[in-house]
């Protein structure tokens, strides 16, 4: 029986990188690597690499990478335990017994515990409410018929009850031998503050489960449905946060609709339960809701691994216009086109579904106005063009967005259609946009990305021999010594390289990266774009070149260190050689550092061409 991480090993050996993240980005053939757009973040010129021999990828504009599992992580929002678990399912590879888990996997292993309960949940509202529709004057039956909402559409998005009973669910989850501990964990049950009563969070509502990316129950929406309810008692309800749950984290409808995303190349974002249900319900099934919040930048990068274009179908109230407003801000940070449908009053998109149709939305679908145009008309309407104030206020309105604006032609046209709406000069708008501008940047200003540093060609390249030549690995591990080389990060791994060497452990990319603390840090971006770059393959290196590259790092790493001593007897020739005996310890082993420097050069040898460029460049 062995542990989950010897699994996991063993798996990372049966799949192929490529294959998994081909299923995610378009890939193509570049070199002896893979190229495509990353996912992680907005670009236009393909960074992202992938390594089929390495089985690893790394983005040379955002860093990240990994191995396969740490891409499942970050492109289906999971935890390694279940990134690994969701490759086997889809390759077909059995888990077996593990042995009991370390301390590191307790965490997880307690999220498992959720994701069971909260479809021990899934099931039991299910079943209340399947029992509730048998019964056509049952209260719920009632509300259901006029939601008009059919048996598919309930066990599509797997609609549940919850009874009025105070631990109706309690009791079924200690039957299925839960604690009232993971009950209150999952927020699927409440303490009361004074009498440390625990009762059900969730009691005569109709339940809408929420899943995350791949379809697993994290948490639920409840909403209110006997008629004559309280009118203190909220219409919905929703889970607290837990450790599977963020508010703002997931789309409600997103693991239904992200294939018809994908193939649609547009998302259309509602606000509510209903409006999704309603829409996948009239043949729009890449419809998705920000869960009655503005939408999010995990939500934003969700949807931009599938699309670039969304279509807005929020309330036309104010309230709608701020989520929406709020929305368009992160959906610009990450270069979606957007464009925004107008309802008639009073309408949302579940009530005008049911009243006009599929046609009629389809309709407003296709002619959506440029999300900037209604949002110029809004301001328009709100503040008018009159008065200088009136423009002003009216300019500021619109100023987050024109602030998120990185495509400057885009940004010029925006500019030109708000002089004329507003009737003001351009140059006079765009000066008074920059001066609102946080420490008076360029609109189009990208974030600056951080940058690995910049080290020599020559030190680079021989730690990427050290790593993929085996044939050479012991005659540069033990000719070359750690302390010649200039760069402190390539010094750093070339020395473990040499530990491990003599340890009898096997070099190779994946095993040094493992070593790096943070996967995200500088370590290990270096290593990783170290092991994609083939610009000069390992494989033209002579063996007899060593001993030349050799002398060159030593000659080097004497003339660094004799500059050091000159400088130091400099100083204390300056200082009037108050300490003479350290003056001539610096003098005699500034002496010896000459001697040992011809002696290097009488067995350096001509440069081969091959290491010409790389010896002195970086």
């Amino acid at each position: 029986m062995g542990t989950f991480g010897d699994f996991a090993n063993q798996l990372r050996e049966r799949i192929d990188i490529v294959d998994v993240v081909g299923t995610y980005v378009k890939l193509r053939r570049a070199g002896a690597n893979w190229k495509g757009l990353c996912p992680f973040h907005r670009e236009k010129t393909p960074s992202f690499m992938v390594s089929q021999t390495k089985q690893i990828f790394h983005c040379f504009g955002c860093h990240t990478g990994g191995d396969v599992f740490r891409f499942v992580e970050l492109i289906e929002h999971v935890e390694w335990k279940d990134a690994v678990r969701l490759l086997a399912e889809k390759y077909g590879v059995p888990m077996p017994a593990f042995r009991p888990a370390h301390r590191d996997e307790e965490t997880r292993d307690n999220k498992k515990t959720l994701y069971d309960i909260n479809n021990i949940a899934v099931q039991y509202f299910a079943q209340n409410l399947q029992a509730a529709l048998e019964e056509p004057s049952h209260p719920a039956s009632l509300y259901c018929s006029r939601r008009s909402l059919d048996r598919a559409s309930i066990e599509k998005f797997r609609l549940g009850l919850a009874p009025d009973e105070w631990n109706g669910f309690l009791q079924a989850a200690q039957k299925n031998g839960y604690s009232t501990e993971t009950v209150l964990a999952a927020g699927l049950a409440v303490s009361h503050q004074s009498s440390s009563r625990i009762y059900d969070r969730f009691r005569s509502r109709i339940i809408f489960p929420i899943f995350d990316n791949v379809g697993r129950p994290v948490a639920f929406g409840g909403r209110v449905y006997l008629e004559g309810t309280a009118n203190d008692q909220p219409k919905y309800i929703n889970s607290p946060e837990t450790s599977l749950y963020k508010k703002g984290q997931y789309l409600y409808g997103f693991h239904l609709a992200k294939e018809a995303i994908a193939r649609e190349k547009v998302a259309i974002l509602v606000e509510g339960y209903m409006d999704v249900i309603r829409a996948h319900q009239h043949g729009f099934p890449n419809t998705v809701a920000s869960c009655g919040t503005a939408l999010t930048t995990d939500q934003a990068l969700a949807l931009r691994r599938l699309c670039d274009k969304i279509v807005f179908v929020y309330d036309g109230d104010e309230a709608g216009q701020k989520a929406m407003l709020r929305g368009c801000e992160i959906l610009l940070s990450h270069e979606f086109f957007i464009s925004v449908v107008v309802l008639p009053d009073d309408h949302d998109p579940d009530s005008f579904l049911l009243k006009y149709g599929r046609e009629a939305f389809a309709r407003h679908i296709e002619s959506a106005l440029d999300f900037y145009e209604f949002f110029l008309q809004t301001a328009l309407k709100r503040y008018g063009n009159q008065t200088v104030a009136a423009k002003a206020q009216a300019v500021d309105f619109l100023l987050p967005i024109l602030q998120k604006v990185t495509n400057e032609i885009t940004l010029h046209e925006y500019l030109a259609r708000t002089a004329q709406a507003l009737r003001v000069e351009e140059v006079a708008l765009r000066k008074y946009v920059s001066r609102k501008q946080d420490a008076g940047k360029i609109l189009s200003q990208q974030p600056i990305r951080t940058r690995l540093p910049q080290i020599p060609k020559l030190e680079r390249y021989l730690l990427k021999l050290c790593v993929e030549r085996e044939d050479l690995q012991y005659e540069i591990l033990s000719r070359i010594r750690a302390e010649w080389l200039s760069n402190s990060i390539v010094q750093k791994w070339f020395s473990l390289c040499q530990e491990r060497l003599l340890e009898g452990q096997r070099l190779d990319w994946a095993s040094l990266i493992s070593l790096c603390e943070d996967g995200e840090g500088e370590d290990a971006c270096f290593l990783r774009a170290l092991a994609l770059d083939d610009s000069e393959p390992v494989d033209r290196i002579d063996p007899c070149v060593i001993e030349n590259v050799a002398a060159r790092l030593e000659r080097e790493y004497i003339v660094r260190h004799a500059k050091n001593l000159k400088d130091l007897c400099r100083s204390l020739d300056e200082e009037g050689a108050q300490d003479e005996e350290k003056w001539k310890q610096t003098q005699a082993e500034l002496t010896n550092y000459f001697a040992r420097y011809k002696d290097v050069l009488k067995g350096l040898q001509p440069r081969p061409e091959l290491w010409k460029e790389m010896g002195d460049g970086t």
